[in-house]
């Protein structure tokens, strides 16, 4: 929410990046029930109808305005399986919400594609009964369509690319829960003048992030062919995953107390424990002015990233610099943050390293130095706060190698390429030595 705040007023794009503004003009602004859980993975290994196993047409291999490549990719979801009335007549259909592949997130773009797909799929697959993604509409054991969006080198490429494009590409699968198997799968491509990879204002707002097993489940299951069997772990996070959709609604919506209440429910599910859950619960509580719980919340958070190696935390710096944004609406939280983070890390018998990370564009040097100091100055203040990590932790600077957007506009979208992460490794790999006890 506060970070949200920084970011629409356009503060960061930097003067220390003044002199790449020319060239990125002339490219692209581009960028459960538990029953019925354990019944569903049963389901996984039942052998699906051939019938109702589409083979969709291949498209044509090139950049479209993005109404029409998303029209391209529901056609060639839809079409095959339409041939097949049993399969579909009076079935419902679902989204669980489309993402980015790097990041996770939502984004304008993902939920554009999302509303053009159910309007495509009403005025052309009558026959499909769209609904909305929640733990009601799960019972049924509808058609559940999930999705991506990466940017690429060009049309008809498929791995993703790591500097600013001209072109996404667009993917989906369809997959019947009564069988849970795919059903079919479709790509397109799109022009990146039409594509707003914004994170819509959950993720934006959220203060970490971590590509955690839920994500990877996820896109797991969009790579999946047509007759493959739906990855286990995805079916295991539906009734979660739906719980969290909610909560997004909520917050998005300004319903903080509902949101909570959601994000509560979705850990308290299987495959609950997830990024999404801790970040949701501790906006909500910020949001409610719950201070004693929003720390506990981010503590929460910290918690998770540690016992999974690694957490990247959005610290808003100025431009070109190793101080904070200076405007306590969007820093004001950050004693908090890093009280948190170094009480959390001088509890484990681990080392620590933080890592800086920088958007790519400006020059390599000088973002490796750039994401060095930022990561040094946060090492100190973790020191200060707790002085046995001097012996435990270290700083280091990745400059602009590791994006995970690598659109270079320095603004909303691409806030995670300025990143700083906290990895935990043990000590003699970190090249520190551990703490001496006496």
């Amino acid at each position: 929410m506060l970070i949200g705040r920084f970011y629409a007023m356009g503060a960061n794009n930097v003067a220390r990046k003044a002199a790449s503004k020319a060239a990125g003009k002339a490219a692209s602004r581009a960028m459960r029930p538990i029953v019925l859980v354990a019944a569903l993975a049963l389901a996984a290994c039942a052998v699906p109808d051939p019938g109702s196993v589409a083979q969709a047409p291949v498209p044509p291999k090139e950049a479209l305005a993005f109404d029409d490549a998303v029209d391209q990719l529901t056609v060639a979801l839809f079409a095959g399986v339409a041939k097949d009335p049993a399969a579909v007549d009076g079935r419902t259909l679902v989204i669980d919400p489309l993402i980015d592949r790097g990041s996770g997130n939502q984004s304008v773009a993902t939920r554009a594609m999302e509303q053009r797909i159910v309007r495509t799929v009403r005025d052309r697959f009558a026959a499909v009964k769209p609904q909305q993604f929640s733990a009601e509409s799960l019972q049924s054991q509808p058609l559940i369509l999930v999705g991506s969006i990466t940017p690429v080198a060009g049309p008809g490429i498929i791995p993703p690319t790591k500097g600013p494009t001209q072109t996404y590409r667009i993917w989906a699968s369809l997959a019947d829960l009564r069988t849970n198997r795919i059903v079919s799968h479709a790509t397109a491509w799109v022009r990146a003048d039409g594509v707003d990879m914004t994170p819509t204002a959950f993720f934006r707002d959220s203060p970490t992030w971590l590509a955690d097993r839920n994500q990877a489940a996820y896109l797991g299951t969009c790579a999946a062919n047509a007759g493959e069997a739906v990855n286990p772990s995805y079916i295991a996070s539906l009734f979660s995953a739906a719980a969290v959709a909610d909560g997004v609604k909520a917050y998005e919506g300004g319903r903080y107390q509902e949101a909570l209440s959601r994000y509560t429910q979705a850990k308290a599910l299987p495959a609950g424990d997830q990024l999404r859950v801790f970040n949701g619960i501790y906006l909500a509580n910020a949001a409610l002015n719950r201070k004693l719980e929003a720390e506990q919340a981010f503590g929460s958070l910290v918690a998770y990233g540690l016992e999974n190696g690694k957490l990247a935390v959005k610290f808003v710096f100025r431009p070109n610099a190793t101080q904070f944004w200076p405007d306590q609406k969007i820093t004001g939280a950050y004693p908090m943050w890093l009280r948190q983070i170094a009480s959390r890390s001088a509890d484990q018998t681990s080392c620590l390293r933080l890592v800086g990370h920088t958007s790519p564009t400006g020059t390599a040097e000088a973002n490796q130095a750039l994401s060095l100091a930022r990561a040094q100055r946060l090492r100190q203040d973790l020191v200060t706060r707790q002085p046995g990590l001097d012996a435990k932790a270290d700083a280091q600077g990745r400059g602009s190698a590791e994006p995970i957007v690598g659109s270079g506009r320095d603004d909303a979208t691409d806030v995670l390429d300025r990143r700083v992460e906290f990895e935990v490794r043990p000590c003699a790999q970190a090249g520190i030595e551990p703490p001496r006890r006496g």
